[in-house]
């Protein structure tokens, strides 16, 4: 059995399933390099109060931040409004007010964005607007904790009724009460902009990738490809039933092994351009609504999980595409049609979207959760469950296929 799986995860590695590979690693280095290189877009204030343009705008804003990592305890927050007040930062914030929301980067927007967080709640967008520093919730420690977690809070609730969802009951309110209280303040700050970088374009991206396994895998079952189903392999029915199955674990492996490509091109990418120090800062800083305990680091490998279970399911799904279909063109058109419908069907404020696979690599994995009665469960959990359940029931259904497949 293992060297038949071999065999067809070698047959996978084709002309057509080779060119998309590359053709996504060239377009994904193409999308960072160029796009983050723009000088005109992306700049950054560096640590003598000078404007750096391009690439390099990044490692002169890791420099810069030197002296605003952290924890934000009472004594960072002292620090922080005297530093800041007197800083160059401010006053080219003050007289270039477009700066923050044109690709314009601080050391300060680190801290600043999550103070500011504290205020505007589930209205806290970027730029100028979002930088001040004049809170009376700033005078202690406890008193801007309190304000965070009540930001949190009516954020949550509007979330709740924006989306048109059942009303929290009292009990799960208290749950959430319960669950926001127990993030562990003071917070740790840092350069995180590298990792930043990496999960917008690995938000971006993924949907390409996805595009990749429609044309790699539709022709795992097809009849009219050079690796697909022949005479030979149906002939008898012991060796169907091998040959079939090998086919499913060669076609997750394939799918596992094309996307630790597609990751592994990004973390190369970004690493090299901005680098992922930052790692151990609170994921609170980034996800400013998150209520989990974990850094950003550990946030940005959920995604990247969460991103693999969902390829995995949607693998499955082509792989029936072209069990049902008998034919690669088909069965690429159909995975392609069902991508678009899910991209489509995302941009909803329904929760039920978090039940499509393309979700599951969302920041959702990161700070999502739902109520299972009045306890909470965080949805990277549901995400497990799901992709569990959904390729079993792809697997059954692909399994049923191979015993009524024929070729005429």
């Amino acid at each position: 059995m293992r060297n038949m799986v071999k065999f067809e995860y070698r047959k996978l590695w084709n002309r057509v399933s080779i060119a998309a590979v590359i053709a996504m690693c060239i377009l994904s280095t193409l999308h960072t390099f160029i796009y983050l290189n723009m000088k005109g877009q992306w700049r950054a204030i560096d640590a003598n109060g000078n404007i750096v343009s391009g690439l390099g705008s990044y490692r002169a804003l890791k420099e810069a931040c030197e002296d605003i990592e952290g924890t934000i305890d009472g004594k960072y927050i002292e620090n922080l409004l005297v530093q800041y007040a007197a800083s160059d930062d401010k006053q080219y914030l003050d007289e270039n007010r477009g700066f923050l929301g044109t690709g314009g980067m601080t050391k300060y927007m680190f801290p600043n964005y999550f103070i500011n967080y504290a205020y505007f709640s589930y209205y806290m967008s970027n730029g100028n607007g979002k930088m001040g520093l004049d809170y009376g919730f700033l005078e202690s420690e406890k008193s801007f904790y309190q304000k965070y977690r009540e930001a949190i809070k009516e954020q949550l609730m509007f979330e709740n009724q924006y989306a048109g969802l059942v009303k929290y009951t009292d009990a799960q309110i208290e749950a959430l009460d319960r669950k926001i209280a127990e993030i562990d303040t003071p917070v740790s700050i840092a350069y995180f902009q590298g990792i930043s970088n990496f999960m917008n374009w690995y938000d971006l991206e993924y949907p390409i990738f996805w595009v990749v396994l429609a044309f790699a895998l539709s022709c795992a079952y097809a009849k009219d490809s050079p690796g697909g189903v022949s005479e030979l392999t149906i002939s008898a029915a012991r060796g169907r039933k091998k040959n079939f199955r090998s086919r499913w674990i060669a076609g997750n492996l394939f799918a596992v092994s094309a996307y630790l490509i597609f990751v592994g091109v990004l973390l190369a990418e970004h690493g090299a351009v901005a680098t992922f120090h930052g790692f151990s800062a609170s994921a609170q800083t980034y996800w400013f609504d998150c209520m989990f305990n974990f850094s950003i680091g550990a946030g940005m490998v959920l995604k990247i999980v969460g991103g693999l279970l969902g390829a995995l399911v949607f693998a499955n799904m082509v792989m029936l595409f072209s069990g049902m279909f008998k034919n690669a063109k088909a069965a690429t058109a159909s995975a392609i049609v069902l991508l678009i419908a899910l991209s489509k069907l995302s941009n909803t404020y329904s929760q039920i979207k978090l039940f499509y696979p393309l979700q599951f690599s969302t920041d959702a994995m990161v700070k999502g959760f739902f109520f299972l009665g009045n306890t909470l469960i965080p949805y990277s959990i549901i995400v497990l469950l799901l992709t569990i359940l959904y390729i079993t029931i792809l697997a059954l259904l692909i399994g049923k296929i191979n015993k009524k497949y024929y070729l005429n």
